[in-house]
């Protein structure tokens, strides 16, 4: 596997779920502002906060409006981040690579693409935000579920999950951090985010389920880190990206210090800790820290993996 296209793989994963989680970001964020605990521009600027850039936002349009933020957020390609943004980084990385992959995966977010380019600033407020999102969410849902479906389990598909599974613990992470700050103690208005916290990542029913109780901030957050049944769990996404850099190295090569083995060992060590923690260890007064060491161990191994894999000119040896 040669090094573009491990990167254009991994960026691929990277970017697709990246699409996704913020469109189901943005559309229970957008609810909040029904809340009667939350000033509406609050809602509009924590929006951006959790997903934009405010410095970019602020010097484009000033105060934190709905049509502005929705636009900025969804369509605007100045803005990296924005829905387009992600979709279309996607798609110039598959572009590249397009003969390593089943062809159907090329129709599917090529399509999706020019339906989300063609999209009219209008069309975002008037036709429903909801409605909108919920087009974001299937069309990636469509994509990743036919990548699972007929993309052979080889390098290529190992190194595409593992950028998936590493960008989704992140999300979680900037979620948590993100409603942390605006909630540095819990109060009554604390419900509201912590709900929408399990509504953008889908996992109100699962959260039920374990009969818990209140879904307070620490218990919330105690779900997102550690739950590992739940897919969409720092815990789980990295316990996965850790399998998926097992499959990447060769079949009878020799561990040692190379860096897929340093990624191995520190993937291990972070997902070995979060197993080890019982729901009673994480707790308000130590989210904070917690937090930002997971993020920091992120970009470890983002940079690991940039490091390894993506060397100009050289193939990819795992």
């Amino acid at each position: 596997m040669l090094d573009r296209i491990a990167e254009s793989l991994y960026w691929i994963g990277r970017y697709t779920e990246r699409a996704e989680n913020h469109a189901r970001l943005l559309d229970v964020f957008y609810h909040l502002r029904e809340d009667g605990d939350t000033g509406e521009e609050s809602v509009w600027k924590r929006m951006v906060e959790s997903i934009g850039d405010t410095a970019l936002y602020e010097r484009k349009f000033g105060e934190y409006r709905e049509k502005e933020v929705l636009f900025f957020l969804t369509i605007d390609s100045e803005l990296n981040n924005s829905l387009l943004r992600c979709v279309a980084q996607a798609r110039d990385n598959l572009k590249k690579i397009r003969e390593q992959l089943p062809a159907e995966l090329w129709s599917l977010l090529n399509g999706f693409y020019l339906w989300l380019r063609n999209v009219k600033p209008a069309e975002i407020v008037e036709e429903s935000p909801h409605r909108l999102f919920q087009k974001v969410k299937d069309g990636l849902a469509a994509f990743q579920g036919t990548a699972r479906s007929i993309t052979p389990r080889d390098e290529l598909w190992h190194m595409m999950e593992a950028g998936r599974h590493l960008e989704r613990s992140e999300n979680v992470i900037r979620l948590l951090q993100s409603v942390r700050a605006a909630l540095p103690e819990p109060g009554s208005a604390s419900y509201g985010y912590t709900m929408a916290m399990l509504k953008s990542v889908g996992g109100t029913e699962a959260f039920r389920r374990l009969d818990i109780g209140e879904a307070g901030l620490e218990e919330v957050s105690r779900f997102l880190i550690l739950q590992d049944t739940f897919p969409r769990s720092v815990h789980y996404s990295l316990t996965r990206f850790e399998r998926h850099l097992q499959a990447l190295r060769l079949p009878g090569a020799r561990s040692g210090s190379g860096g897929i083995d340093r990624m191995l060992r520190m993937a291990g060590k972070v997902r070995s800790e979060l197993g080890y923690l019982d729901r009673g260890d994480v707790t308000l007064d130590n989210l904070d820290p917690m937090l930002r060491q997971l993020s920091a161990s992120s970009r470890q191994l983002e940079d690991l993996m940039a490091r390894t894999f993506f060397f100009p000119g050289r193939e990819v040896t795992a």
